[in-house]
């Protein structure tokens, strides 16, 4: 019997099938921008067994790797943030809060 978490599984396979049919393998991540905000979100994804986990640990990995030297995320102009680094900052300290992750990069952040 097909679940819909099955369903889902397969029209997400057939889309990529569909989408990277066209472009050459090197080129794939071209298709999705670094954004911090989004990162941020996708990071506070729960593993579906394990609760306690994130399902993506990559994009934690991302948001600590990524934060500017100034204590933000996001977009800058001549290394000043731009007025959308504010809630992308305050979406990436939550998560580094949500998995117990980055007492630095969120005390910098808060800076």
């Amino acid at each position: 019997m097909e679940t819909s978490l099955d369903s889902i599984h397969l029209l997400v396979n057939k889309l990529k099938e569909e989408i990277f049919s066209r472009v050459k393998s090197e080129h794939h991540q071209s298709f999705v921008s670094p954004s911090a905000y989004d990162t941020a979100w996708v990071a506070m994804i729960p593993h579906p067994v394990e609760h306690n986990t994130p399902l993506f640990k990559g994009c934690l990995e991302w948001l600590v790797d990524n934060q500017h030297e100034e204590g933000f995320w996001g977009e800058s102009i001549v290394g000043l943030p731009t007025i959308d680094a504010i809630p992308t900052t305050i979406a990436c300290m939550a998560v580094l809060q949500k998995w117990g992750l980055g007492a630095k990069n969120i005390e910098k952040g808060i800076r």
